[in-house]
């Protein structure tokens, strides 16, 4: 008998170290939505998408005549396309960094859904899909048009949620905004840099409207060429209707913001030490908290090939950014 209790308990032993070492925090089912879904997978990404219900794709066109949608073929050619130019750029994959290898996290699941006035949406928890994969979560607006680059921009989120915790729109929303230049042509305004606190209390307050500011520090401290050899797989690849995926080699800053990236990430580390926060769990609201837009700045401008001056500021640590909407 206390031999079975013995047996019993290293079984017990067993079971949870295995669940710790595969996946532990993907326990959370992922809720299912109503109606009839369908998926297409494509490399590591899940599209499920719906054709009837609340959910319904609003463009069902299938030209190739595949039994999948263009809009959502053209997504995952999209995503694939960016999360080969992130690589191609340095940017760690957020299946590739520790916080989500440590979650179990396979896949990244891209659900069309009818969201209320956005375009679409990233999730930074892990959840499990019946099937058992765990799963990062990307949603798009079943009203989705190919090519609008929300597909690039969400993925882009989620490279950000796999570096650092840290989701002050400035940075969050600003650099996503970037982001969406690696396969598009548009081109930002730079503006100056912020000179004083007054102009760096109004830079924190900012959503996608801190791009000019980002361009800004590209201008001034960019050492690497905007030009980049675009590889061969991805110079011709088009999306259904012939259009390119990657309109240009153009892309300023993208060295200068991988190292924005890996300096965030360090800093979330002793941020985490220091207020004793659970590693890869902080609380949401925590995340966006503008009391941490000092520290951010700072790591910011010590992670750059160039000093703009430091400006010794004092923020009041009940502000909060006026746009803190998930995109």
């Amino acid at each position: 008998m206390r031999m079975n209790r013995f047996l019993m308990s290293v079984l017990f032993w067993m079971f949870w170290s295995s669940l710790a070492a595969h996946g532990a925090d993907c326990l959370q089912p992922l809720p299912a939505l109503r109606g009839e879904w369908r998926e297409h997978r494509s490399s590591e990404f899940i599209l499920q998408y719906a054709l009837t219900g609340e959910h319904a794709l609003q463009n069902t066109d299938d030209a190739l005549a595949s039994d999948v949608p263009d809009v959502v073929a053209d997504a995952a050619i999209q995503l694939m396309a960016m999360r080969d130019m992130l690589q191609y750029l340095h940017f760690r994959p957020p299946l590739a960094s520790p916080r989500y290898r440590r979650q179990g996290a396979s896949h990244i699941l891209v659900r069309f859904r009818r969201l209320q006035g956005i375009n679409g949406r990233a999730f930074d928890e892990v959840r499990r899909l019946p099937s058992g994969e765990c799963v990062l979560i990307i949603e798009l607006d079943s009203h989705y048009r190919s090519g609008n680059l929300t597909p690039a921009h969400e993925f882009f989120h989620q490279v950000q949620n796999g570096y650092t915790p840290f989701k002050q729109p400035w940075f969050y929303e600003g650099t996503a905004r970037w982001a969406e230049t690696i396969l598009g042509k548009s081109r930002v305004a730079a503006k100056q840099l912020p000179k004083n606190t007054a102009d760096l209390q109004f830079f924190w307050q900012q959503s996608y409207a801190a791009l000019p500011v980002w361009y800004a520090l590209i201008e001034h401290c960019g050492v690497q060429p905007a030009k980049v050899k675009v590889p061969g797989k991805l110079r011709n690849l088009r999306y259904r209707n012939g259009s390119l995926v990657v309109k240009d080699d153009e892309i300023p800053g993208h060295a200068l913001i991988v190292q924005v990236m890996e300096a965030l990430e360090e800093l979330g580390k002793r941020v985490t030490g220091r207020e004793n926060l659970m590693p890869h769990h902080w609380p949401e609201r925590t995340q966006r908290e503008a009391r941490f837009a000092p520290d951010m700045w700072k790591a910011v401008l010590s992670s750059v090939s160039c000093q703009p001056p430091l400006i010794k500021i004092r923020v009041d640590t009940t502000v909060r950014s006026k746009n803190s909407v998930r995109s």
